[in-house]
This record gives C-alpha cells, sequence and structure tokens, in this order.
C-alpha cells in the first residue's frame, strides 16, 4: 500500500465519540478500520488489513517468550477496536481510547502515510510548538541526512 495519507485536518468529536474521517482518507482506510493507542499519546487508525500486517509484524519483533515482551504485545492488541465507518463517514471512538489521547472535543486527524493519527488538538498544538523556532526544523533534516 502506498503512503498515500498526509495533511491535517480539523474536526471535532461529539459527546457520543463519533469523529468524521477525512474523506480523502476513507479510501485507503476502507469501511472497517481499527483504532489503536500511540505511545506519544495519540491514536493510531489503520485500515483492518494494515492492521493485520502491523500485528504480523509484531508478532514477528516482539519477543513474547519474555513477560516484558508479552505485556508490550498485549499492550497493543488489548487496546486495539474495530469500528465501522457510518453513511456519515463516522466512526465512534471508544471512552477508553478518548482517555489515552485526551480527546474531549476538537481534535486533529493527520496523515501518517500509510496510517491516520488523531491527536487531541491541544496535546498537537504543543508537540509542534518548538518546531516553529528557526532552526529546529533544519537542524533535524541535516541530523536524518535527509534529502528531498
Amino acid at each position: 500500500m502506498a503512503l498515500s495519507m498526509f495533511g491535517e485536518y480539523f474536526h471535532n468529536v461529539d459527546a457520543k465519540g463519533r469523529l468524521s474521517v477525512p474523506a480523502k482518507f476513507r479510501d485507503t482506510l476502507g469501511s472497517t478500520v481499527v483504532i489503536s493507542v500511540d505511545p506519544d499519546g495519540c491514536l493510531r487508525i489503520y485500515s483492518s488489513e494494515k492492521w493485520d500486517e502491523v500485528i504480523t509484524r509484531m508478532a514477528e519483533q516482539i519477543p513474547t517468550s519474555t513477560p516484558q515482551g508479552r505485556k508490550l504485545f498485549r499492550y497493543f492488541t488489548s487496546k486495539a477496536s474495530t469500528c465501522e465507518l457510518d453513511s456519515q463517514g463516522r466512526i465512534i471512538i471508544p471512552p477508553s481510547l478518548r482517555q489515552h489521547a485526551g480527546i474531549t472535543k476538537e481534535v486533529v486527524v493527520v496523515g501518517s502515510g500509510e496510517k491516520a493519527e488523531v491527536w487531541d488538538k491541544a496535546r498537537y498544538e504543543e508537540m509542534f510548538a518548538d518546531m516553529e523556532e528557526d532552526s529546529v526544523v533544519s537542524d533535524l533534516i541535516e541530523e536524518y541526512g535527509l534529502n528531498f
């Protein structure tokens, strides 16, 4: 699958936990998605096919023969939830996932290649606050040896 999701979209989550998935992401994600936690404090949305690939990779990379490995694998799988897009392109984010990401109302849905991320708006803006400094982006480009 191409890294086809990019951009940022500002939305609101209603009292029932419904979020409108950006129309530009719906074809890539399909009608059934998996929402999981992200260690950075946001949520990840995958197509069900991509989620299967992610879980397979995790199972290959995480040593589930160790207690810590099993704990890490469980962390990601137990907190994942399958959601169906409704006729208006919305999903319902379970309360436990909203709590993990600090989501109350305003969110930013961010395309991140093969997945979408859902951020609480204030948390998202705080994460990028230091990027506004003149040299931060340039320094990171140099550090990672990016050439584009």
